[in-house]
């Protein structure tokens, strides 16, 4: 993992930063229910290797509110469903209902991302249990992918959708798992985002290209942050960041003077902000074309396999039925390739799409 992602994710590690995002797609009502004062990270230490090595995000157990009278809102029986006690969660009550929050950073999509996500979540699950952070009825799950790419997210959002036909008896007993997908360029596109929210804009300066845009979003940023408590740590993890996105297309021979908080930053920008606004340009320049090229031949090929699947299907079993196109249209590469071997021994329609 390169500094920059590593700076990246460091952002979302902070809470105030994780509870601006999700306040950007969650409904208000759940927002509301839950306690951000007491939310906590699960600790390195309860988390097992097999999990460590195989997410490198975050975890969280967010409290629900209680009530007046001392029971969570739609809480059990006093005593289930609760976050024990344990390192930095001994403050939330024994009978506080809690949600665990998975948060999984991507730059590039991933087919099998719904099959990861429920790993991850059988994994923290147990840990949790294992470190007597959580008894059962276990917490509910928030599984949340924060997507920074350009290219479109075509992976099935659900488990469901990377199994193939299941037999009416099988239905029952297969696993069942949503996760939420955070785009952050559909995000940003969508109309009714808070302005002073610091997701919204940490996502708007990854994007801006303009310098005195840049400069106007970075003033906005340095208020909100202040505003935060115990604001410092944030105001230092948000600068590494901007440098890290500034400094990674800078000639080796051109090094940005290093600095320390956002208001720093934005002296420094006004001292020179030729230099600064180079390295946004260039940026903005490098990333558009790499991304563009990447997600036309991603999509070119697999246009080009669907237009071929539909023709082979035509020719060997006339009309295709419009549920089956929009099946086709929608699936991946390597699913469109499986499905066009098949068609060699297929003797139906229905038999081409079995596994």
């Amino acid at each position: 993992m390169g500094e920059m992602d590593t700076a990246y994710r460091r952002l979302f590690q902070h809470k105030e930063l994780l509870r601006d995002l999700l306040a950007c797609v969650l409904s208000r009502g759940l927002m509301a229910s839950l306690d951000w004062d007491r939310m906590r990270p699960v600790p390195a230490g309860h988390v097992s290797d097999q999990l460590r090595q195989r997410t490198g995000d975050c975890v969280w157990l967010i409290p629900r509110k209680t009530l007046s009278h001392g029971a969570a809102e739609g809480a059990p029986t006093p005593g289930t469903g609760i976050c024990g006690k344990a390192g930095p969660l001994e403050q939330v009550p024994p009978q506080g209902l809690c949600i665990l929050l998975l948060l999984e950073l991507q730059s590039r999509p991933d087919d099998v991302m719904a099959l990861r996500l429920v790993s991850y979540t059988g994994l923290s699950y147990q840990t949790l249990l294992n470190s007597k952070l959580i008894r059962v009825p276990l917490p509910p799950v928030l599984p949340v992918v924060l997507y920074s790419g350009r290219r479109r997210w075509r992976a099935p959002l659900d488990f469901g959708g990377l199994l193939g036909d299941i037999p009416a008896d099988l239905q029952p007993y297969q696993p069942q798992m949503r996760y939420l997908l955070v785009h952050e360029a559909e995000l940003l596109q969508a109309a009714g985002l808070p302005q002073r929210n610091l997701a919204t804009l940490l996502f708007r300066l990854q994007r801006s290209r303009d310098i005195e845009q840049w400069r106007a979003l970075l003033h906005t940023l340095t208020e909100v942050v202040r505003q935060q408590p115990g604001h410092e740590e944030l105001n230092r993890s948000l600068t590494v960041w901007l440098q890290h996105m500034a400094q990674r297309s800078a000639p080796p021979t051109e090094v940005l003077p290093p600095v320390k908080t956002l208001q720093e930053l934005d002296m420094m920008i006004a001292e020179k902000p030729g230099l600064w606004a180079r390295q946004w340009l260039r940026e903005g320049r490098k990333e558009g074309r790499q991304e563009g090229r990447q997600e036309g031949r991603q999509e070119g090929r697999q246009e080009g396999q669907a237009d071929l699947l539909l023709h082979l299907l035509q020719q060997r079993f006339g009309p295709v039925p419009e549920d089956i196109v929009q099946r086709i249209q929608a699936a991946q590469s390597a699913q469109l390739r499986a499905w066009s071997l098949n068609i060699l021994d297929a003797e139906t329609l229905d038999q081409v799409f079995q596994n």
